[in-house]
Formats: structure tokens, sequence, C-alpha cells
């Protein structure tokens, strides 16, 4: 059993547990079916044996408990579920995620559900919802490489967007999160939100044959939290789950920008140097990616993550982007939504779009108003659904990035959202962006300052995930925090991985990659100082050299099969081959105290665990 306690996790016993644990995995954003030649068949796509078949989970869950990991934040998505279309659920899915989950109980592992997303789905450059969610709001989303909605990797290279007619077909590092501030993604996130508010002409047929309308808000919601809760409720009698989150990084799409003709500054914070709005490739504002949708060419500012972005707050260059007589919305559709609100028009004489509402979007906390009133909902469809007598369901709370987001972190009372867990992620920015990590120098994420000296680096870090951790002492009535997501990038430039190698008398970690390990190492010191719990992003047992982590060319996954250094599976330390830069977090460390922790930290240099 676990439960809480002022701001610690406890066990049945009373004693403070100390969770470590991994996200499982990378490649279960994706179906087991996915290539570019399949993309739109979504209808009859399978998520089973996501993130490995059955026959295969022994082998993982033992090398996961040998990394002394008790818990995973077990990856779902949306669409894995109601692949097939609205209210029809993937059972066979189902049933195989209660199985997985059942052999991760034998070998005494935790578990939390993820439902997962990353900029809202598969054709909108991520992962997470069903591809009939942008049908129902009348997208085509063929026509997003034209228009520049949207960046996928399973159609970059075609020779259809203005980027890779630019700059080539091999796809960007670390450009999906890029998407959050498109159109097709932005848009999907306002009316998911605060279509009630936004898009109050936005109604459908609902799905429960009264042949009423509902607005679209109330659509995508209910959807969503009633898919989940068929989940939840084919693993009634697992003791091991202990929570589900709400959704992973949700994003706030329009929801308080300031000024859509600027860019995604939101109200109340700057728009441009300094700002929280991610810029790289083409970054068409607001404005412009409603006008693009809808067929206008625009001029759009081109950037790279330089000096230029940085400190002078320009793109490197300007670009025309034509959308070729091609338009984001299907023909059966009214075209865009924001128009059809009001925020903007056609001049008949111009023929030209013409903004009438900057304003439209701003001023709207995104916490207190948009995602409580979901959150609460939310909790409380999962909790009518499980029926543990003796496990409580722990609510893993997350918000917007923090590096994306000034919206300020909303009061979550303990009455308005019982077993409320602060779930933020923390990534060292710099390291993950730039996929290299240098002990000498860094960035300040929050105000793009410079920051030299491994001393002052390490002190920066220390202090953002103490900041994170306050959010739950502060803002949410003494509630834990769990690190939801942590690590590093392995694919570092001009390195190799750490792996293993055998000598005569034993085995041991060949650090090949000093970079790998020094920021494994630092990561892992920052998360101790602080006393956190946490899960590392990730473990993928199909990761490869060429795919990463199987999706959008990431590569974070704790684990390769390209790694190993061949052991045989009679030698006991066989559980431990392809593990890359263990020694960094295959450490000893306190799992249950009796009192009040103080320190629970190991000096990888020295040897030495206090």
């Amino acid at each position: 059993m676990l439960t809480t306690k002022n701001g610690e996790f406890v066990d049945e016993h009373g004693r403070v547990v100390n969770l470590r644990g991994i996200n499982l995995g990378g490649s279960s954003k994706i179906p087991t079916t996915n290539t570019t030649t399949n993309w739109l068949d979504a209808k009859t796509t399978t998520f089973v044996n996501r993130p490995f078949p059955i026959s295969e989970a022994s082998l993982h869950f033992e090398r996961i408990r040998a990394c002394g990991f008790t818990l995973i934040r077990f990856i779902v998505t949306w669409e894995a579920i109601e692949h097939e279309g609205p209210g029809i659920y993937d059972h066979e899915y189902i049933k195989y995620v209660r199985a997985i989950l059942e052999k991760a109980n034998e070998y005494n592992i935790q578990i939390y559900i993820d439902p997962h997303q990353d900029v809202w789905s598969r054709w909108t450059g991520g992962d997470g919802a069903p591809l009939w969610t942008l049908e129902k709001v009348g997208f085509d989303v063929t026509n997003f490489p034209f228009c520049e909605a949207a960046i996928c990797q399973e159609t970059f290279g075609q020779g259809h967007s203005t980027a890779e007619r630019r700059k080539g077909k091999t796809f960007p590092k670390m450009i999906w999160p890029t998407n959050y501030f498109k159109l097709a993604t932005a848009t999907m996130f306002t009316l998911f939100w605060a279509g009630e508010r936004f898009a109050p002409h936005f109604m459908v047929d609902d799905d429960d044959s009264s042949g009423k309308k509902v607005n679209i808000q109330s659509y995508l919601q209910r959807h969503y939290i009633n898919a989940m809760a068929e989940l939840l409720e084919h693993l009634n009698g697992l003791e091991n789950i202990v929570g589900i989150g709400t959704m992973n990084e949700p994003s706030a799409g329009y929801i308080n920008v300031a000024d859509i003709s600027k860019g995604y500054g939101q109200s109340g914070a700057s728009s441009g140097a300094g700002s929280k709005e991610l810029k790289y490739g083409l970054a068409p504002t607001p404005f412009q990616g409603m006008c693009l949708g809808e067929g206008h060419a625009q001029l759009v500012g081109d950037f790279s993550n330089g000096f230029m972005q940085h400190v002078l707050g320009k793109p490197d260059s300007w670009v025309t982007v034509d959308p070729m007589g091609k338009k984001a919305w299907n023909s059966d559709s009214n075209g865009c939504i924001w128009k059809q609100a009001g925020v903007w028009k056609t001049n008949p004489q111009t023929s030209q779009p013409v903004l009438l509402l900057p304003e439209y979007f701003a001023n709207v906390d995104f916490g207190t108003e948009c995602y409580l009133p979901f959150a609460k909902e939310y909790a409380d469809t999962m909790r009518s659904v499980w029926k543990s007598k003796t496990q409580e369901l722990l609510i893993f709370v997350e918000l917007p990035p923090l590096e994306f987001s000034t919206t300020p972190f909303p009061e979550i009372s303990s009455s308005t959202l019982p077993g409320a867990i602060n779930a933020t992620h923390w990534y060292d920015g710099v390291t993950l962006f730039t996929r290299s990590f240098k002990s000498y120098f860094s960035v300040n994420t929050q105000n793009h300052r410079p920051v030299f000296g491994y001393k002052k680096i390490l002190k920066m870090h220390v202090s953002q995930l103490g900041e994170i951790k306050q959010l739950g002492n502060e803002k949410m009535d003494k509630a834990p925090t769990l690190i939801g997501e942590t690590g590093i990038p392995y694919d570092m430039i001009e390195s190799t991985t750490s792996k293993l190698i055998r000598t005569s008398k034993s085995i041991t970690f060949r650090d090949t990659s000093s970079q790998q390990l020094a920021a494994m190492n630092h990561t892992m010191t920052c998360l101790e100082k602080n006393l956190l719990s946490f899960t590392l992003w990730n473990y993928t047992s199909d990761h490869s050299d060429r795919d990463g982590d199987i999706w959008n060319g990431e590569n974070l996954s704790v684990y390769s099969e390209d790694h190993k250094c061949g052991l045989d599976k009679t030698d006991y330390n066989y559980i431990y081959d392809g593990l890359r830069a263990a020694r960094a977090f295959v450490r000893p460390y306190a799992q249950y105290i009796t009192g009040t922790p103080i320190v629970n930290e190991f000096d990888m240099a020295k040897g030495k665990f206090r």
C-alpha cells in the first residue's frame, strides 16, 4: 500500500518511501503497425505488444528491478484504447495491458498509469489522441505539411513542407515540440480545454443516440475520460497499481496568448527574446498559422537555437510559405474554426486575411479556469470505477511544461483533488536540445542567461528541482512530488555509449562516453539533493542505434539491444547487459526510512553512500 502524509510517500507501516522508477516505454507512443505507408490506417492499427510481448516481460521486469527501480510509469495513449472510432474500445489491447501489469506484480513493481500525449497526436507530430478527433473538428491531416500546420516524421521528406524544401529531407532532432506552437495542435488543445468559451458555436452530434448536440469541448473531454475509465475498470484487482495521471504534458493551446499577431507570448509575459516560446525552424505566429491553414501565403520567421533568437529575439531569416492552394480544413467543414468565431476574416476586396480580435484568447488562467475543472471530473470518474480495498487511487498531476508556460500553477486543495501528487517533469534543457553535456557551461532556461562553472550549474539545477518540490508543498496542500520524467539524451554529439566489458574475474562498466555518464550522474545528484522520488525517461525494449526510441528520433532509453556486449545467459551479470551509462543510475539508496529523511545520496566518484 502506498499513501501520502506531510509531503511524503508512506507505506502501510508509516515509513517514508523514496520511489525510484522508470517510464515504460518510449515506443509505446506508437502502434506496432506504424509505418509511413499505413499512417492513415488508424482504425485497424494495434498497440498490442507495446512495450513488449508477454513472452519477453519477465526478462525486462527482472532487469528493471535489478536497477533498483520499484515503480513504473506505464505509458498508454488514448489512441491505443479508442482508435477505431468514438466509443469503440480495443479490448484486445486492454487485456494485453492487464496481462503485462500482472507480470510486473510478480516482480513487486508498483505501477502508475500515464495517459500519454505529445503535441496531441501522431498526425500532429507526436502521439496521444485518435485520428478521429482531428477529423471531428474538420481537419484534413494530409494537407498539414503544405500549410505548416504540423511537422511529422512520417510525412517529412516527401517534399511537401517549406521547411524540407529549404533544408533537406532529414528530420531535425528535437523539432517535434514546436508543434505545440502550430495550428493543428494549438487548435485541438484550445477546443479540448476551452471550446465552450472560445468556440461556443462549435456544436457536434452527441454519440448517445439522443440526437442532441454538445460543444466540442464536452465531446472531446468526455471521450478522453471515458476511455481511461474503461482501461482502469478492467485493471481492478491489480493491487500493484497505485495511481493514474491526468494527462502527460498538457498544452494550453492558444489560451492566454496576449496577441496572436505577435507570437505565443502569454498575458503578463513578454513575446520575443526571453519569452517561453519555443522557436526552432519555421515559426508562424498564431494568426499566421490560421491564415496558412486557409491557404494564404505568409512571410514566416525561420529560427535556430542561437544568438539571433535567444539574445536578439529575431529569426535567422524570413521565408515565404505558400500552401499552393491547399487548406488544413477538409472540404466538408466550414473552414477555419477561428474565422467562424470572428477572430479574423478575409477582406472581400483584396482576398487578404484581416485580424479582428488579436486579444481574443488573452487573460485566461489556464490552471484554475481550464485544467482544474477537468482534473476534478477526471479524478472523480477514475475513483468511481476503481474498486481496490487496500490502495487509494493516487492522482498524478501535470500541467504544461514549465519551460513553455507562464500560467501560474493553480492552488489545488486536498478537498478539490484528494490524493493528488505533483508529477511535474524536469530535464536539463540545454543538454536535451543540444545533445551535449558541458560541466563548465550551461544556460538558465528560466531567464536565458549563461551560467559558468559546474558548481553554479549544479546549484541552478538543484534549485530548479527544489522549486518544483515547493509547488507540491505550497500549492497542493503538502502533496508529495514525484518527477514524472527526467533523463538524458544518449545520442550525444561525438560520443559513444557506455557498455559492459568482460574482464577475467568480473564485469564492469567501461565509461566510453564521459558525457553520458557525467550527464546522468548530474541528473541523479540533483534529484538526490532534493530527496525527490522520480521515474526516469525511459526504458525502450526495442531501442536501436538506427531508430533510437522508435519515436521522432529521440534517444533517451537507458537500455539498448544494440549496446549489448554478448554475455551468456548463465552469467550472473547478464541481466545488466545492454544498459547505457548504468553506473550513474544503478546506485544504492534507502527505499524505506523510519523518521524524517535528511540525506539519501550517493557519490559516484568516491563510491560513498550516505
